[in-house]
């Protein structure tokens, strides 16, 4: 049986019955729930609640997701830490 919210580190994850991979930040991750918060995606990425988080969709548009969301888990959903501006 997959682990809740399984890493990936590069080698073989062994994983039984249904999961979801996804990717944060180019890193692929196995997660045996059909949904997550976006808090708990920014946890699995190490991405900082401060900087936030960023769905990118199919066709490449990219939506915010805010740590209380609920984001329904489907075969290569991407996500990355939202960009960071500065002013100057």
């Amino acid at each position: 049986m997959a682990n809740n919210l399984n890493k990936n580190s590069g080698s073989l994850v062994e994983t039984r019955g249904k999961f979801y991979t996804i990717f944060i930040d180019g890193k692929e991750y196995h997660i045996d729930k059909p949904e997550l918060t976006g808090a708990e995606i920014m946890d699995l990425g190490n991405i900082p609640h401060e900087l936030g988080l960023i769905q990118i969709l199919e066709d490449g548009t990219q939506v915010q997701v805010k740590e209380d969301d609920v984001v329904e888990l489907k075969p290569g959903r991407r996500f990355k830490k939202a960009p960071r501006f500065v002013r100057g």
